[in-house]
Order: structure tokens, then C-alpha cells, then sequence
């Protein structure tokens, strides 16, 4: 099931992962596309004295058709990545950068503003400019971006990066077909590959297979050679990114994912030695499989699989069959039959489980009294919970708390 979004409603979701993980400006640009000097924060009009992006880039959209990813890279040495919707009018476009593929140092920047008879007056904007843009490494962007596109649009699987110039003289787009050959080499394939595999083998929801691929795929990139923590920290984002975007194909609920992204997410920016970093892309691997084996459920109608994720995501409020019948617009008797029908237990055997496996994971996990977990599941009638939990877990709640602190 793809997500049915259009890509200006997916931009906030795809804006936040791309920042949290590359540190880089995005942009969405539509008709009739307005304040186009934030692609390049207005760098490129600051030391050239004219608006150099506006004509061509529209000019462009009018001549697309389709989808096109674009790395555009300017004569003052900086990129930015540009993906086109040319699908149907109006035509948009995302705009990521302007960022560097290596670290700026003073012996380089000298050279960038000869070779582009920049004024020395201006060095110390000029300088502030450069240093300040994120070090990106392409080949991550590239594979990171078109999994997250392509969990809204799928066509974007299969689209070809193209790398184009862009410079003073030309004030236009111009094939740069070097750079063109290098992303098209094997290098890239080999990247695509090994990332492709890991990611459809985590959709089978088989964590020990899928910590295999990942391994493969850490191995190819150098993930534990000669470890730093900032950049193994980079990569580990990357990943988290690409897990997270691939389950997005799933029937999973968005929420769920976007959890554990967040958690992850957390635990990679506090980590604080190298040590750390290198077991968790395979806790990772394990809690998304988790997410597949447990949320997937693929064997449901769409109907039956939205009433299980709207139980777990509001296990603490008021669950009757009336309540959530009416959420859905359905005929309680209906939504009775269905849900049992295809899960071969009813509505109400179903919230009264799910509440009773919340309760066993705060147990396990937090220092919360009995009362406490009873009103986190939605029952506030304590000797109700009582009676509920040992039938369904054998054992009262005081019994299974002083069991799991023992």
C-alpha cells in the first residue's frame, strides 16, 4: 500500500528527515515560484550582481516532463539537488542545499574566489558562506532522497540522477557529463545494490536475515573502518532514513514508524563514543523488522487493519465498539462481523489484549504503580483490572510487578 499523499502534503515529513540528517536547507517551490535566491541563500546574486536562477529554472520547468533528480553544481563550487514534478500542472520542485561534497579549508577558498574573480573586499561574507555548508557525501543524499520520495511517489525509484553546471557565462543549465559518468559507475551501483537488498530484506520482517544485509552493506561502506564518531553518526542517520522511508511502502501506520525514527534518532545524537555506534544499526534492524512481523498485517482488509492501529494508538481512551464504529463511519454490527470474520476473535477480545500486553510493557519498563498502568490502558476501575489482567496473563497485577523486579 503506497502512501496516497501528494508531494506538497509528504514535504514537511520529507524536509524534517533530510535536516535531521544532512543538516542541509530544503525548499518547495511552486507556481509562481517566488524567492528562488533561498536555493542558494542568495549567494550566487550576492557576487554576481544579477538574478541568475529564476529565468532558467522556470524556463526549465516549462520544458519537463515527468520526474527528473537533478545535482546541480554551480562554477563556485557547491551543490544543490533539485528534484522536478513535471507530472501535471502546476509544476513543482524540491530544492536541497546548497551544501559541499568536501571540507572547505582557506587554501581552497583563495582558489575558488580567483578562479571566479570574486572581490577580496567581500572574503569575510564570502568566508562565512562556505564554512557555514553542511559536508555531504553524495552518493548517501542521492539513495537517501529518492527512497523518501518514492515512499509518496513510486516512479522515483527508477529515476536516474542527472548532473548539470551551472555558471556565470552560461546562466543556464548545461549537462555535466563527467560528473554524469562518475554517479553512473559502478561505485553507485554497488552502493544501490547492496542498500537495496538490506531494505527489501527488511520488509520480510526476518531480523537475522536482515542484520546479515546490513552487514554486507556497512562492510561496503567502510561503516566500522577506521571509525569516527561524526561520521559514523552521519551514516547511521542515513540508515534510519532509509528503514524508515521503505516501511512508509508498508501497510504500517505512520506513527509507528515515526517513532521508532525518533527514538533512534535520539540515540544516535547522544551516543558519545564509537563503541556505542557500532551494535545499533542492529538493534535497529531488529526493533523495524519487529515493526513488520507486528504491523504489517497484510492478511487484514484496509478496514479491519485501520481499526487495530486506531486501538493501539489510543489504547488509554474510551474503546467501546460504538466509539470506534462511529470514528470509522461504520455500522457497529458491521464493524462487529468484519473484525471478527477475518481475526476470528471480537472487537472487545481484542482491546481487552492489546491493553493487557500495554500493561505487561510498562511493567517491564518503568516504575509505575498498579493504578498508574491500569489508567495508562484506559481502565480506571482497579479491581476490574485486576480481574482482567489475571485472566489473561495468569498472575494479578501486584504478583507480575514483584516477578519482573525480583
Amino acid at each position: 500500500m503506497q502512501n496516497r499523499k501528494s508531494i506538497k502534503e509528504a514535504f514537511p515529513f520529507i524536509r524534517q528527515m533530510i535536516s535531521d540528517v544532512y543538516g542541509m536547507d530544503v525548499h518547495f517551490f511552486g507556481e509562481p515560484y517566488g524567492d528562488l535566491n533561498k536555493i542558494d541563500r542568495g549567494f550566487r546574486q550576492t557576487v554576481w550582481k544579477k538574478d541568475n536562477l529564476h529565468a532558467p529554472l522556470v524556463k526549465g520547468l516549462e520544458l519537463l516532463e515527468g520526474y527528473h533528480l537533478f545535482v546541480v553544481k554551480s562554477n563556485l563550487d557547491f551543490y544543490n539537488v533539485i528534484a522536478f514534478f513535471c507530472k501535471q500542472k502546476p509544476n513543482v520542485f524540491i530544492s536541497l542545499g546548497p551544501f559541499r561534497n568536501r571540507p572547505m579549508t582557506e587554501q581552497y577558498l583563495s582558489r575558488i574566489l580567483s578562479s571566479n574573480r570574486l572581490p577580496v573586499s567581500h572574503l569575510m561574507v564570502i568566508r562565512q558562506f562556505y564554512y557555514s555548508l553542511p559536508v555531504v557525501d553524495m552518493q548517501n543524499l542521492l539513495m537517501t532522497l529518492q527512497h523518501l520520495l518514492s515512499a509518496f511517489v513510486p516512479e522515483f525509484q527508477h529515476i536516474v540522477p542527472e548532473t548539470i553546471s551551472f555558471s556565470e557565462e552560461q546562466n543556464t543549465f548545461q549537462p555535466d557529463y563527467e560528473t554524469v559518468q562518475s554517479f553512473s559507475g559502478n561505485t553507485l551501483e554497488n552502493y544501490a545494490s547492496y542498500l537495496n537488498h538490506f531494505l527489501e530484506t527488511l520488509l520480510t520482517g526476518n531480523s537475522q536475515q536482515s542484520s546479515d544485509t546490513l552487514k554486507r552493506f556497512l562492510d561496503y561502506i567502510g561503516y566500522d573502518a577506521n571509525p569516527s564518531l561524526n561520521r559514523m553518526k552521519k551514516l547511521l542517520n542515513a540508515v534510519n532514513v532509509h528503514c524508515s522511508s521503505r516501511l512508509l511502502l508498508t501497510q504500517i501506520h505512520p506513527t509507528f514508524i515515526l517513532e521508532q525514527y525518533f527514538r533512534f534518532e535520539m540515540q544516535i545524537e547522544n551516543a558519545g563514543q564509537c563503541d556505542v555506534l557500532l551494535q545499533l544499526p542492529y538493534e535497529m534492524v531488529r526493533k523495524y523488522s519487529l515493526l513488520v512481523k507486528n504491523y504489517s498485517m497484510p492478511e487484514y482488509s484496509y478496514l479491519v487493519r485501520n481499526v487495530m492501529n486506531y486501538v493501539t494508538l489510543h489504547i488509554s481512551e474510551k474503546l467501546t465498539l460504538s466509539v470506534i464504529a462511529a470514528y470509522f463511519q461504520k455500522n457497529p454490527s458491521y464493524l462487529s462481523e468484519q473484525f471478527h470474520k477475518e481475526t476470528g476473535e471480537s472487537l472487545t477480545e481484542f482491546i481487552q489484549k492489546e491493553r493487557m500486553q500495554t500493561a505487561i510493557r510498562y511493567f517491564n519498563t518503568t516504575n509505575m504503580s498498579v493504578a498508574e498502568v491500569a489508567g495508562n490502558v484506559g481502565i480506571h476501575d482497579f479491581g476490574y483490572f485486576s480481574r482482567l489482567f489475571k485472566k489473561h496473563i495468569g498472575r494479578t497485577p501486584s504478583q507480575y510487578k514483584k516477578m519482573v523486579k525480583s
